[in-house]
């Protein structure tokens, strides 16, 4: 393995091996003319030529949301290759047996190939990975290559449920309306993957179909990472129960389309039991929002069962907002109501939805949009519909907003 160092153009040079070289001292047609520094063509023969290096995985440059990576490649001398070495940020990797360095010979006397396969952890931000090849002669050569981690921002998983035609309590006009029109948005103005979204309407959103979807399907796809959003717009209702946790002895249910408004306990869906729910799940952004009412009165999206005397003016101003509270605990548990425990929550034939789901979307879609951004954050929007429902319901209806979060918890975007 002798190789020569050749001149490629002015500023290049090159190396090839003895055996591709043909000697003259006759000038190459074509070939550019140099300076003649010794008269003949050869700059300078050397007996040896550092190793090369190449590089399967990952490209230069790349951007990975993932943490770990795989750095694949083989190095080559026909001297004899010694060892491989790889840094990253300056550290050299340590060359375990379970993980180490895989070596396969180049089926020759002397291991002239060494292939390489390492997994390496990458930290958030520019990584620098080094790769190094010493040959026999303790020659080397070396290549760099950049890798950017980007943060994981994860999926967005939506369940959307809107039920007005129920078994057997009376029917909504707009609550399905409201659920398609909040899909709506969450698949062609954000653009999340229909697939990442569950949308049950009607008589979709039985008792069985909503503990399947938001304890088991839920739990199983959204990740640590991944954000969840339930929207409700439906039948709320009340029922006395001591047990209920909360200091105004009621507990709220999420009415499904087969519930019993005679049996809550057995045919709906407790509210501690969503908040059970949200502590099963793994992710750090869960976003409840319901356009739906538990008020016991006998108008908007509530209704009063049979023999209920709760549903009197004077019990209403007593029904205590904690269960919205202990519902939001967690990280980056957000409940979005619309309105306090005891206001009715209104639908409006003039805007064709529930009051405020109808301000809701109006502000998601870039009216909530304070800082003129072009992202609506949770806390945006909300002060948008606190604004506008209370003026068109007469001050009769106020949003709700229970649970914190770290840093803005982005909901919308403006097109």
């Amino acid at each position: 393995g002798d190789w020569y160092r050749i001149q490629m153009s002015l500023n290049e040079v090159g190396w090839i091996a003895k055996h591709d070289v043909t000697e003259t001292s006759q000038p190459v047609k074509g070939a550019m003319p140099i300076p003649a520094i010794t008269g003949a063509p050869v700059v300078k023969l050397f007996q040896n030529a550092p190793p090369v290096i190449a590089l399967a995985t990952p490209s230069d440059g790349i951007e990975v949301s993932v943490e770990r990576i795989s750095l694949t490649g083989a190095a080559a001398s026909e001297k004899g290759m010694a060892r491989i070495e790889i840094r990253l940020n300056g550290q050299l990797v340590t060359q375990r047996e379970s993980r180490g360095i895989a070596v396969k010979s180049g089926g020759t006397d002397i291991q002239t190939n060494l292939e390489f396969a390492e997994r390496l952890v990458l930290h958030e931000g520019i990584n620098q990975i080094v790769v190094t090849a010493i040959d026999q002669e303790n020659l080397s050569a070396s290549r760099t290559l950049n890798v950017t981690r980007i943060a994981d921002r994860g999926k967005i998983w939506a369940v959307v449920i809107g039920i007005s035609q129920y078994r057997a309590v009376q029917p909504l006009r707009y609550a399905d309306k409201d659920a398609l029109s909040f899909q709506e948005y969450l698949t062609q103005h954000i653009g999340i993957p229909k697939e990442q979204t569950t949308l049950l309407l009607n008589e979709q959103a039985t008792l069985m179909n909503l503990k399947r979807t938001l304890g088991t399907e839920l739990k199983r796809k959204a990740g640590e990472k991944d954000t969840v959003i339930v929207f409700y717009a439906g039948h709320g209702a009340p029922e006395a129960d001591a047990s209920a946790g909360d200091d105004d002895g009621l507990e709220k249910y999420i009415v499904p389309y087969d519930a019993d408004p005679r049996d809550l306990y057995t045919t709906a869906l407790p509210m501690r039991e969503i908040e059970t729910i949200f502590q099963r799940l793994t992710p750090e952004r869960i976003i409840f929002i319901s356009d739906s009412c538990y008020s016991g009165a006998t108008a908007g999206r509530t209704f009063a069962t049979a023999g209920r005397t709760f549903a009197t003016a004077s019990r209403r101003a007593i029904v205590s907002e904690n269960f919205l509270t202990r519902l939001s605990k967690g990280k980056g548990r957000v409940v979005l109501t619309a309105s306090k425990a005891s206001e009715v929550s209104e639908e409006r034939e003039d805007l064709g939805h529930g009051v405020f789901t109808y301000y809701l979307l109006e502000g998601l879609k870039g009216k909530a949009d304070a800082d003129k951004d072009g992202i609506v954050t949770v806390d945006e929007v909300y002060a948008y519909v606190s604004k506008k429902v209370p003026e068109v319901t007469g001050q009769n209806q106020h949003p709700v907003k229970k649970g914190e979060v770290e840093g803005q918890l982005v909901l919308g975007q403006v097109r």
